[in-house]
């Protein structure tokens, strides 16, 4: 590791242990250290020479496999309640549901290379961008024919759609410090699938409490190997 990456990750460690140390709850904490990732990146890419072809209405890696922690779980169900109507969640948990029927008949390496598009993908934009987890922030790509590429080839590993090297580094040093902090304070520091994780968080109204008292908080979305 670089000293530039050991210290993004310090740095994060500690503002968001100190955080997370205040509440039952990662929601605060979460969104704080969201405006710190966001305030990084935007400085990394301002100072960088490449700049991501990635744009609002680019969505071909809103198909891809995406892995969640719990606490990223909690504050999108948080945001959900609070700017989506009834309806409009039962619509997103029902085409949760369709996926999830597929998922759970794949293994991890045929998940990586199908297409699925995520229930959150609205009018080809992210209707829940402002909370999206760090799997999601941390993908950037500076060649948009290459994620097309990708998304009609799928199974493809060797399309190369590129990265800012800094921008990268930061952003995995940033999402490390944060989870570091989590697990430190007695999180579940597990690693979940997206869409069965979303489908619980809005089944089970145990969910939060198994968090607060640091046990395993989804005991039915399908659990990542790391």
């Amino acid at each position: 590791m670089t000293n530039d990456f050991q210290q993004a990750a310090l740095n994060e460690f500690q503002k968001s242990a100190s955080q997370l140390a205040k509440g039952k709850d990662a929601n605060a904490a979460l969104t704080k250290s969201y405006e710190r990732y966001d305030n990084l990146i935007a400085k990394t890419i301002e100072a960088s020479s490449i700049k991501p072809a990635c744009k609002a209405g680019c969505a071909f890696c809103c198909h891809y496999k995406v892995e969640v922690r719990a606490h990223e779980m909690l504050l999108i169900k948080d945001y959900l309640s609070k700017t989506f109507s009834a309806e409009k969640i039962a619509a997103v948990l029902a085409e949760a549901e369709t996926n999830a029927a597929i998922i759970r008949t794949l293994t991890p390496e045929q998940h990586l290379t199908t297409n699925i598009k995520c229930p959150m993908l609205q009018d080809n934009q992210c209707s829940i961008y402002p909370v999206r987890p760090f799997r999601c922030r941390n993908f950037h790509s500076t060649d948009a024919n290459a994620c097309e590429q990708s998304h009609g080839d799928p199974s493809n590993m060797e399309i190369a759609t590129g990265m800012i090297e800094d921008v990268a580094m930061f952003a995995d040093a940033h999402t490390q410090g944060f989870e570091a902090a989590a697990e430190q304070t007695g999180k579940d520091a597990r690693v979940y699938d997206f869409t069965t994780a979303l489908l619980e968080v809005f089944a089970d109204a145990n969910v939060l409490k198994r968090y607060q008292r640091g046990k395993k908080t989804l005991q039915q979305a399908i659990e990542i190997s790391t």
